[in-house]
C-alpha cells in the first residue's frame, strides 16, 4: 500500500512538473520584446524563425546566429549569397535590395523584416503591416555599427545572450589578426572601387574605413561620408594614398585604363607596389563580422605577406 501512494505520488509530482516546464517554455515562446531600431521601437514576440533579410549584413548576422531566411533582396545575384554565407542555402529572392517586391515578401509568411534605413526608410509602414520589421543601418554602416546590429537581430530572434557571445568572440579574433601586423605602421591606405569611368573612394566613415581604423591603420580620407563617389585620377592623385586597395568584379573600369597614365605612376601606393585588387563584394558590398575578418585576413597576406 506504501509503495503504491509513493508511487501515487511521484507521477503526481512528474506530471506536475511537466505541466510547469510545458507551460514555462509556452511563455518563452510567446514572449515578447521591444527592440530599439532607426525607425522607432518594434514589438517582437517569440522566436522568429521566418526572417527576410533586406541586406547583405543582415543575411551574415543571421547566418552567424544560425539562422537561414526564407526571402533575401539578393539583387537577382543568387551566387553573391552563396559567397556571402560560404554555402548554398535554401531560400526565396524578394528582388533587389533598392526595389524589393513586397508581394514576394508578403506570400513568404514572415514573421520578421529587417531592412535598411538609407533603401527602405519609405517601405517601413507597408513592410510593418506583413510582419514586424526593424529597420537598421547597412548600407552607410561603419564597423561599429554592423556590430551593434549582430546585436539587435539576436535580440529580434529572442537570442540576444548568443548574439553578445559572438561579438566576443569575433573581437578576441580581430585582436589575434592585429598582433600580426608590425607595429608603428604610419602608412595611410584607401579602398577604391572601380568603376567604368571613375573611381568610388570609402572613407573613414566606411565600413572599410572604420575597419582599417580598428586595426590601428589610417584611412587616407577622412570624412563623416561614407563614400566619396565619381573620384577621377586626379582626385586620387591628390589623395595620395600608400596603400590601395582596388575592389573590382568586372574587367573595363578605369583601374585598366589608368595604369598607362604618367599620372597614376605618381602616387605613392603605385611607386611602391603597394596597389592590390580585391573582391568588390567582400571589401564592398558585403558588411559583417565575417566580413571583416576576411578583409583583415586579405590585407595581413597582400600588403604584410604574413598568413
Amino acid at each position: 500500500m506504501n509503495t503504491t501512494r509513493r508511487n501515487f505520488g511521484f507521477a503526481l509530482v512528474l506530471a506536475l512538473a511537466t505541466a510547469v516546464a510545458h507551460t514555462s517554455q509556452s511563455a518563452r515562446a510567446e514572449e515578447t520584446r521591444t527592440i530599439d531600431h532607426v525607425h522607432g521601437k518594434t514589438q517582437v514576440a517569440g522566436h522568429p524563425t521566418r526572417v527576410i533579410a533586406m541586406e547583405f549584413s543582415f543575411v551574415q548576422a543571421l547566418d552567424v546566429l544560425g539562422v537561414t531566411p526564407v526571402g533575401i533582396a539578393d539583387d537577382n545575384q543568387p551566387k553573391r549569397i552563396e559567397q556571402l554565407v560560404g554555402r548554398k542555402i535554401d531560400y526565396s529572392s524578394v528582388g533587389t535590395r533598392l526595389e524589393p517586391n513586397l508581394e514576394l515578401v508578403s506570400t513568404l509568411s514572415p514573421d520578421l523584416i529587417i531592412a535598411d534605413d538609407i533603401r527602405h526608410a519609405a517601405l517601413y509602414s507597408q513592410l510593418s503591416q506583413l510582419a514586424p520589421t526593424i529597420v537598421l543601418n547597412s548600407w552607410e554602416g561603419n564597423y561599429q555599427t554592423i556590430k551593434e546590429a549582430v546585436v539587435t537581430i539576436a535580440d529580434a530572434l529572442g537570442e540576444k545572450t548568443t548574439g553578445d557571445e559572438i561579438i566576443a568572440a569575433h573581437e578576441a579574433r580581430i585582436r589575434a589578426l592585429i598582433d600580426k601586423i608590425p607595429p608603428g605602421e604610419k602608412r595611410r591606405f584607401l579602398l577604391a572601387v572601380a568603376n567604368p569611368d571613375t573611381m568610388s573612394l570609402h572613407t573613414s566613415a566606411s565600413f572599410s574605413g572604420s575597419v582599417f581604423q580598428a586595426i590601428g591603420l589610417i584611412p587616407a580620407v577622412d570624412s563623416k561620408d561614407a563614400v566619396e563617389s565619381g573620384a577621377g585620377l586626379e582626385r586620387l592623385v591628390a589623395v595620395n594614398p600608400d596603400v590601395l586597395l582596388v575592389a573590382t568584379d568586372k574587367p573595363g573600369t578605369v583601374f585598366d585604363q589608368w595604369k598607362c597614365n604618367a599620372a597614376w605612376q605618381n602616387i605613392s601606393a603605385v611607386k611602391n607596389g603597394m596597389v592590390f585588387e580585391v573582391d568588390r563584394n567582400q571589401f564592398s558590398r558585403f558588411r559583417g563580422l565575417k566580413t571583416a575578418e576576411l578583409m583583415v585576413q586579405e590585407i595581413l597576406a597582400k600588403v604584410y605577406k604574413v598568413e
